[in-house]
């Protein structure tokens, strides 16, 4: 509440709505293809490692590209695709220059399959709204340094639905964090509220705090995953608990966690009692139900499957559920 307190009194944001607008929609913003962002694809992550030279890539969490500023260092990991400043940019396959509205003019004699661009809403005129439509190739990384930088962003993408611009645009937002949850929970504010307006073909998290950058392309993947526009890791679904929760929930859900968490096709629901339990989970594929104590109820999409299993074979159970169901997958070994 605080993060979103702080916009109170900033300077105001000059823009026109666009009318076809609703905000009670699930739309989202039609947009061209450029290569593998926009149009039918899902929304991209772009790493952001200009200010380190980790390159380290989590097996699961892999982002689509990585911006390294100036240069591609020698332990850029082999078969991914890297973003470079554009005065240092070298043609050659994966690797895509980054330009900014200061030199965006020499877009046009560059060859690149995708030529991103940096911009941000006071940047964008009618000159510059031309040149992005004519180029195809184009794809906009939208920055924001403005205090309510969400207003921003809108009216960014506003000023493109009324010019009928196409452009497949990636948010950019930036922190200065060192505390996980702090990066997630300003995420969740800044990135989500656009997401969730149809908007944004992709993210990108920066941030020059002390988190791994391996951990920040988790974050950014849990973003897209939590605004429903892009799924990469399996979801659990657990209740807050109450006085009828018949188990440690806490215990629970991290036990489940712990043999599930590879399946990322599935959403899986974990919750204390039978009262309101599968209601809560009505979206889940499978869900894991107190019935009373010590013992589980599991459940298949909002059909109960088995009654009363003690607790202790619970999650050998669920996974015999989910082997006779077809879903089931050997966990990787490393």
């Amino acid at each position: 509440v605080d993060y979103v307190m702080q916009r109170q009194g900033h300077t105001p944001i000059k823009g026109s709505h666009y009318p076809g607008f609703s905000p009670f929609s699930t739309d989202r913003r039609v947009t061209d293809a450029v290569w593998n962002i926009g149009g039918e694809h899902l929304p991209v992550v772009i790493s952001d490692r200009s200010r380190t030279t980790d390159m380290t890539i989590n097996p699961h969490f892999i982002p689509d590209y990585i911006y390294v500023g100036r240069s591609v260092p020698a332990s850029f990991p082999k078969g991914m695709k890297s973003i470079v400043d554009y005065p240092a940019w070298e043609e050659r396959i994966d690797n895509f220059p980054l330009f900014t509205v200061d030199n965006m003019a020499e877009m046009a004699g560059c060859n690149a399959p995708v030529k991103f661009l940096r911009i941000s809403y006071p940047q964008l005129n009618e000159t510059v709204m031309a040149q992005i439509k004519a180029d195809k190739n184009v794809a906009l990384i939208l920055t924001t340094n403005h205090l309510n930088g969400v207003g921003e962003q809108r009216a960014f993408f506003h000023a493109l639905l009324n010019a009928g611009c196409r452009v497949p645009v990636v948010l950019q937002r930036s922190y200065h964090e060192n505390d996980p949850e702090d990066i997630m929970i300003k995420g969740g504010v800044d990135f989500g509220t656009v997401l969730l307006d149809g908007f944004g073909n992709g993210i990108m998290l920066s941030n020059e705090g002390h988190i791994a950058i391996s951990d920040l392309d988790n974050y950014a993947f849990g973003l897209l995953q939590a605004a429903r526009v892009r799924t990469s890791k399996t979801e659990f679904i657990s209740c807050p608990s109450c006085g009828r929760t018949l188990f440690d929930l806490q215990t629970t859900v991290a036990l489940v966690k712990k043999h599930f968490s590879h399946l990322r096709h599935l959403k899986i629901g974990v919750m204390g009692c039978i009262v309101n339990g599968p209601g809560e989970m009505a979206d889940a594929d499978y869900g894991y139900v107190g019935a009373e104590h010590g013992k589980i109820s599991l459940y298949r999409r909002k059909e109960l499957v088995e009654k009363n299993i003690p607790q202790a074979e619970a999650v050998e159970h669920l996974i015999q559920l989910i082997k006779d169901h077809g879903e089931w997958i050997e966990p990787e070994v490393h």
